[in-house]
């Protein structure tokens, strides 16, 4: 599995332990009742933190899934 995938799942788990591993990598604003905009701000700065990255704020709204977060990180 990708290393990358299993960080991003690890964050996205820490800032929201109720996912399953499953659920982690389908992630989503729409999918995941708990991700506000606290959340966010919190898995972004979990993301920073993990990849030695820093997320530009223009684009975190943008950041809204699994996926999304995977594509801005894999650049």
């Amino acid at each position: 599995m990708d290393d990358t995938r299993e960080r991003l799942r690890k964050c996205l788990q820490l800032v929201f332990p109720q996912l399953s591993d499953e659920q982690a990598y389908k992630a989503s604003l729409e999918s995941v009742e708990a991700w506000d905009s606290v959340a966010s701000a919190t898995l972004l700065t979990v993301i920073e933190e993990e990849f030695q990255v820093s997320i530009d704020y223009e684009q975190a709204g943008e950041l809204n899934s699994f996926e999304a977060i995977l594509h801005c990180l894999r650049g």
